[in-house]
């Protein structure tokens, strides 16, 4: 069936470790849209000004067709001007999580309107903000953190794979039904709703806008990558990829995202087809 939907997450898949575009990457979402393939891009961030700079950043003179932030909590509708949230983590868990992760010393984060808002501002935070272009703010007192409803509460986690692995399995190892965690990258930890996911944001866009999950390929690298790549037509993972979401997809690419992965693909198999 052909390909109407071509839909990818960002860091480890569109952009390198250094958080750029790759050429090839480029010229195929270039290609594909003179094709008439709708396109979209979904993030573990907030859908606002900083996803939407994307496609000028990355000299495309046009935009994508749909935004999914805050790994499927928000869906925006570009080409029909439609913008959705769904299920927050509620504030008293948020507070529950930070007190249960309190002995790993870890630093909480939230995302607010245009800025972080961090329980300290270390130098992981700093380097954050000036990376992705979005101010970080500590907080004055700690119950800042879940004084509301937020999308996801999430903690950078230390270089060491093994002490990321000990503090996964923490999380793990303290179930409860209404909150998921999982790793959004190698050093991200996340918590939000169970019932929100990529996949989920996905199959309400494809519902809305007529189009056959079959219709769509989805591209990504991470944990918070995998509904999405299990509902479409094609998921396809990274070489990168973590081992979860390489066991779960459809295809593995022979290039990771450094060496340009998700463009060599593209070219030689979805725009080849169309």
């Amino acid at each position: 069936m052909k390909t109407k939907l071509v839909i990818a997450d960002i860091d480890g898949t569109l952009v390198n470790y250094g958080k750029d575009i790759m050429p090839l990457t480029r010229q195929a979402l270039i290609d594909l849209h003179e094709k008439g393939v709708l396109l979209g891009i979904a993030s573990g961030r907030p859908v606002g000004d900083q996803l939407k700079a994307n496609a000028a950043k990355w000299g495309l003179d046009f935009q994508f067709d749909v935004i999914i932030g805050m790994n499927g909590g928000q869906l925006l509708d570009v080409r029909n001007n439609v913008y959705k949230e769904f299920y927050k983590l509620k504030a008293e868990y948020i507070h529950e999580i930070i007190d249960m992760m309190r002995p790993l010393d870890l630093n909480p984060f939230v995302y607010k309107e245009g800025y972080m808002l961090s329980g300290r501002l270390d130098e992981e935070m700093k380097a954050s903000a000036v990376r992705n272009h979005e101010p970080a703010i500590p907080c004055k007192d700690e119950s800042e953190l879940w004084e509301e409803d937020n999308a996801k509460l999430l903690f950078r986690l230390p270089p060491n794979p093994e002490e990321v692995k000990k503090i996964v399995d923490f999380a793990s190892s303290h179930p409860k039904p209404y909150y998921q965690s999982f790793l959004s990258g190698p050093k991200m930890l996340e918590f939000q709703d169970p019932r929100v996911n990529k996949g989920v944001a996905l199959i309400d866009y494809c519902n809305d806008n007529g189009i056959e999950l079959s219709e769509v390929v989805a591209i990504g690298d991470a944990s918070n990558d995998n509904d999405m790549l299990k509902v479409a037509g094609l998921g396809v993972c990274l070489k990168n990829g973590t081992p979860d979401t390489l066991a779960i997809a459809d295809v593995i690419t022979e290039y990771d995202c450094d060496e340009d992965g998700a463009g060599r693909y593209l070219y030689q198999y979805v725009l080849n087809s169309l």
